[in-house]
């Protein structure tokens, strides 16, 4: 790593004074003594570490054509116990694609109360590093010095960039205190887009102001949740757009895209060998089949580098020849093969969902993190394609970058647009049942289990995984009593089928006895465990995808029982319609047939919807574990 060759003298002298009476920000090394001898975050009792203030200042600097922004951050927070320790390491990325924009003015410290007495530790020069991480970004990274639980650490930096930067007021701990100052000379046209449901503190300036001050006290930290999306598009924040500026607008971008070393002039470069694939290729027909061959090759042939950028790195010529590349490199190398193979294709950047949403009405790269292949079918059907993920099907748009935007580009038509990404088709799993029970309460029987598109995906991604014993168990859902005697998986290598598992099983069932048999007919349940528990939620759900779920058991009773308790049939509707589970369950001819659906008409679901759908989920769950209990006649 290289070392930071210029940082600012650390400040070794911290002051105390009085009793802070509203959060705020402070000097650096100022620091009030209730803070030092703080135990624990006043609105979110369990946090191992509070941010009890982050400030920004952000402002042109140069005069002329020489002009850019610099923005200025102090942050400072409160270490509560060990866990929260890990706070002291800090990691800033940055914009480094331009030599002139670099981390200046760094101070950092940590400060401690020994004796009742300040003790300060600034951070030594020697451990600031600063390394590239491409050709685009590179991180500063170090780590504060003497942090133990009860430790205030604080820094501060300048950074220069190209473009405003968002601003969060809400991070993954709870924040005392966050402001954002913008000062931006007339001439400069931008907007602020606040995406905030939490009331400012501080609120001067309209969205379009030269000068705009922002601020939020006691916000929650935003917690890891089931079916999020990004972590980060959940968060308090507040956005800046520049307004008539050379690259204000997507075709003004994709025109510049087009020109560059890294993106459009690797688009259409020659491959080593290419003419034998392409010759193979156009025999193939129909094109659906030609499609899943170039993809087929590609998968099979690059590895990819577990790197997400949108841009190449050394080029697909390159990624080529060594079989191994970013996740652009390998689809731009897809995009190639498919056009000269006779396809009609486009190149497609998108934002997986752990990078964050694009917005169409802010035009900009910055949101960017990949490049997939577009393929139009007719006027209403396409694919998407990523050869990067070994798992993906050429005919299933990776669930990673559904329902949010795209960048399409046109380069032959030199058209330039956003896309939303949707697939309306739902993904089908069904479970196949036949069992007997026998007295004295054990079960035996197969089970056949069929998965499309998204739910292909996940079993071949939990199968490949992990070993045969751990893939049962998950499964069974862990259940001790549930054994698979034999497994064996069909059409996994063929995109166009569905994955089928053929299952032989045996069971214990618990509780029952030579008189009363208690049966639990949510056998291989495919949707697993309820996600939904917790009263309270901070974030929209992101249910990735439409799927439907079905469950058909035939069960033949045991001589001599009969049904004392039988499950009633019944269905459940979420409000607005958008989610429906029925349960039939019936006796005929000495058999019970079980019947489960689920059926989900729509992915994405707003915070606000969360109790309507905890509701449900519960119901649900409840339902599905309804007993069914035979009795000895």
């Amino acid at each position: 790593m290289k070392k930071l060759l210029s940082i600012a003298a650390l400040c070794s002298l911290a002051y105390i004074s009085g009793a802070q009476t509203a959060p705020g920000v402070q000097p650096f090394g100022k620091i009030d003594k209730s803070d030092l001898e703080l135990k624990q975050c006043d609105f979110e009792k369990d946090a191992n570490a509070e941010i009890l203030f982050a400030k920004a200042e952000v402002a042109p600097e140069g005069v002329g054509r020489d002009q850019f922004l610099a923005e200025k951050r102090h942050v400072r927070v409160k270490i509560f116990n060990d866990d929260g320790k890990s706070m002291a390491n800090v990691t800033i990325t940055f914009y480094s694609k331009l030599e002139a924009i670099a981390i200046t003015d760094l101070q950092a410290q940590t400060i401690n109360l020994v004796n009742d007495k300040v003790e300060i530790t600034p951070l030594d020069k020697k451990q600031v590093f600063v390394k590239k991480i491409d050709k685009w970004y590179s991180e500063m990274t170090f780590t504060l010095p003497n942090v133990k639980a009860g430790s205030v650490i604080e820094y501060k930096y300048r950074v220069a960039g190209e473009d405003f930067p968002k601003w969060y007021f809400q991070n993954y701990i709870p924040t005392r205190y966050s402001e954002i100052d913008v000062n931006i000379p007339s001439f400069i046209n931008f907007k602020s887009v606040p995406h905030v449901k939490q009331e400012f503190v501080k609120n001067q300036g309209e969205g379009a102001d030269a000068v705009q001050v922002r601020a939020m006290a006691n916000i929650h930290s935003m917690p890891r949740e089931p079916y999020m999306g990004s972590r980060d598009d959940s968060r308090e924040r507040i956005e800046y757009i520049f307004i008539n500026t050379n690259v204000s607008t997507w075709q003004k971008i994709g025109e510049r895209m087009m020109l560059a070393n890294d993106f459009g002039y690797d688009l259409d470069r020659n491959l080593s060998g290419e003419d034998e694939i392409v010759k193979k290729a156009k025999t193939i027909s129909p094109m659906d089949s030609r499609i899943a061959y170039v993809f087929g090759e590609v998968k099979k042939d690059m590895k990819w580098d577990n790197v997400y950028r949108f841009y190449t790195f050394d080029g697909t010529v390159k990624a080529w020849d060594k079989k191994s590349g970013n996740s652009t490199e390998i689809n731009m190398i897809l995009y190639h093969l498919l056009k000269k193979s006779g396809v009609k294709v486009y190149p497609l950047v998108v934002s997986t969902k752990g990078n964050g949403k694009v917005n169409p009405a802010n035009p900009t790269l910055n949101v960017f993190n990949n490049t997939v292949v577009f393929c139009p079918i007719d006027s209403s059907s396409y694919y998407v394609m990523d050869a990067s993920n070994k798992y993906g099907l050429y005919n299933t748009i990776p669930a990673n970058i559904l329902n949010s935007f795209g960048f399409l580009m046109d380069p032959g038509h030199k058209d330039y647009k956003p896309m939303f990404i949707e697939n309306i088709t739902p993904a089908i799993q069904s479970v196949l049942l036949n069992a007997e029970i026998k007295p004295g309460g054990k079960i035996a029987g197969n089970v056949e289990i069929t998965s499309y598109a998204y739910n292909k995906i996940k079993v071949l991604q939990s199968y490949n995984d992990v070993d045969e014993k751990k893939y049962k168990d998950s499964i069974t859902h862990n259940d001790n009593n549930l054994k698979i005697a034999s497994l064996k998986l069909e059409n996994m290598d063929i995109d166009s089928l569905p994955v089928t598992q053929k299952i032989e099983f045996n069971e214990d069932l618990a509780g029952s006895d030579e008189n009363y048999i208690y049966l639990n007919t949510n056998l291989f349940n495919p949707i697993g465990e309820n996600p939904f528990k917790k009263e309270q939620r901070f974030s929209d759900i992101d249910l990735g995808y439409l799927d439907n779920y079905s469950i058909y058991g035939v069960y033949k009773l045991p001589a001599g029982f009969k049904t004392d308790a039988l499950p009633k049939n019944i269905s459940i509707v979420m409000p607005d319609q958008s989610m429906v589970f029925k349960r039939t369950v019936t006796e005929d001819d000495g058999s019970l047939l079980v019947k489960y659906t689920l059926i989900h008409r729509k992915a994405i679901y707003f915070q606000e919807e969360y109790p309507d759908l905890r509701n449900f989920y519960a119901k649900l769950y409840e339902l599905l574990n309804e007993q069914v209990v035979l009795k000895k006649s």
